[in-house]
C-alpha cells in the first residue's frame, strides 16, 4: 500500500516468545513448504530468501496460473515436484474482495505465539474490520540481495505491508523511493511496498523477517464460480 511516506514504525512488539520459537526450529521447518520461495515470490527474491508461510491470500484466475484455488495450483506443484502434497494443502479461512485468504497446515504450531505478535502490530494500524491476509517468516541468506522493484500485484495497492525484524544483523539495509534505512527488532514497520525498494544483507548472518499484509477494509467475497470472459 501506497502509504505516503517510505516507511511509517508502528511501534513496539513483543519479540522473544517468537525467538525462542525460532530457536527451537529444526531445518526441516524451513523447507516443508517451498511454495513461497519456489512458486509464488517474485523472481528479485528468488535464491535469497526461504520461507515459512503461514497465510496466504490468493486472487481466483489470477495470472500467470489461471486457476480457481490455491489448492488447485498446490496439487499441481506437488505433482511436478513428486511431492506429497498431504502436509501443504491450505484451508480457506476467510473470503474478501482481494481475494480468499488460505491457512497452511503450519499455521497451528505458530498461531498461538505468532498470531498474538501480528495482532500487536496491525493494533497500531486502528482498523477494527481489517484481517492479515499473507503471514510469513522470511529468512534472507548471507551476502543476499534483493533488487529494486515494485510489489505490482493487486492486493499490493489495498493491504499494509508489515515487517517485524525477528534477526537484524548490522549489515542489513533497506532502500525505499531512494532513501536508506534500517529496521530495528521489536518494532513494526509499515513499509511502503509502492515505491521502488531493495535489500541487501551485508553480514555473515541471515536476517529473519515477518512478513504481515493486513487489508484494513475487506470488502465483499468476489465471485469464483467461472473464470472471467476473455475477449
Amino acid at each position: 500500500m501506497d502509504i505516503g511516506v517510505p516507511y511509517r514504525r508502528l511501534g513496539p512488539v513483543d519479540i522473544e516468545p517468537t525467538l525462542e520459537l525460532l530457536a527451537s526450529l529444526g531445518e526441516d521447518a524451513w523447507e516443508t513448504n517451498r511454495l513461497r520461495q519456489d512458486l509464488l515470490a517474485a523472481s528479485p527474491h528468488r535464491g535469497t530468501t526461504r520461507s515459512i508461510i503461514l497465510k496466504y491470500n490468493w486472487l481466483p484466475y489470477q495470472s500467470p496460473w489461471g486457476m480457481r484455488t490455491m489448492r488447485e495450483l498446490i496439487e499441481q506443484w506437488c505433482r511436478q515436484e513428486e511431492i506429497d502434497p498431504a502436509t501443504l494443502l491450505p484451508e480457506v479461512e476467510h473470503e474478501t474482495n482481494e481475494g480468499h485468504v488460505n491457512v497452511f497446515p503450519q499455521w497451528p504450531k505458530f498461531k498461538d505465539i505468532v498470531g498474538p505478535l501480528v495482532d500487536q502490530a496491525t493494533s497500531y494500524l486502528n482498523a477494527p474490520r481489517g484481517i492479515a491476509t499473507r503471514i510469513a517468516i522470511v529468512e534472507m541468506i548471507p551476502g543476499g540481495k534483493i533488487a529494486p522493484h515494485v510489489d505490482g500485484q493487486a492486493h499490493a495497492a489495498a493491504a499494509h505491508r508489515l515487517h517485524i525484524p525477528l534477526i537484524s544483523p548490522p549489515g542489513v539495509e533497506y532502500k525505499i523511493d531512494g532513501k536508506k534505512f534500517k529496521m530495528q527488532p521489536g518494532f513494526a514497520y509499515d513499509f511502503n511496498n509502492r515505491k521502488q525498494h531493495s535489500v541487501r544483507n551485508k553480514s555473515p548472518r541471515p536476517r529473519i523477517n515477518i512478513l504481515i499484509d493486513f487489508l484494513p477494509n475487506p470488502g465483499a467475497p468476489m465471485q469464483t464460480a467461472l473464470p472471467p470472459t476473455r475477449r
